[in-house]
């Protein structure tokens, strides 16, 4: 069953419905079906900034700040060993679900995937790769490092290349949070 539509009309900025146009040819795709894509992932968008925020709201309950050397080496990390090690594991595993989905080798996977890294400052796509590959076991102090930087590259590059939420995986990221420090 089609699902039912309507007509939207807005007043834009001539340059920027020149950039939507273009971006939209680059895509193969037609300015609705294109500004109907971006509308959509914008939920899923908000759902990543609203993990980030509540993660934030955390590290200052810690007092924690995120370019402070001196206080994370005073407070310790952020994240727990355990819980970086199953957002590791869970990360793995939802990178090799949609290999499958997309029907292509780890290989080429991993090559997609790099191209979103290397969007993202100090993403440290090595690493990553190794955690996806199942070859290295994030730690805490290795899961604080990169959240310190910004975010996590990995789980914003996996859900950039998936284009899923990864529900689970930002589950994870939370459930890692070291809570002894909270009390």
């Amino acid at each position: 069953m089609a699902q039912e539509r309507t007509q939207l009309n807005i007043n834009i900025n001539p340059e920027l419905l020149i950039k939507l146009k273009s971006e939209a040819i680059k895509e193969g795709k037609t300015l609705t079906a294109f500004v109907t894509e971006k509308l959509s992932d914008i939920e899923s968008i908000s759902r990543n900034d609203a993990l980030e925020e509540r993660l934030t709201r955390i590290e200052r309950h810690l007092n924690l700040e995120k370019d402070s050397t001196s206080q994370e080496k005073s407070i310790g990390q952020i994240f727990t060993d355990q819980g970086a090690k199953k957002y590791g594991e869970v990360a793995k595993k939802l990178f090799e679900l949609h290999l499958k989905k997309k029907g292509i080798s780890k290989s080429d996977g991993l090559k997609e995937l790099a191209i979103y890294l290397e969007k993202l400052p100090h993403s440290s796509p090595e690493l990553i790769f190794q955690i996806l590959l199942g070859n290295h076991e994030l730690t805490g102090q290795e899961m604080t490092r990169a959240y310190r930087h910004g975010s996590c590259a990995m789980r914003t590059a996996l859900v950039e290349w998936s284009n899923d939420s990864f529900e689970d995986l930002n589950e994870a990221f939370l459930n890692a949070v070291n809570t002894k420090s909270l009390t």
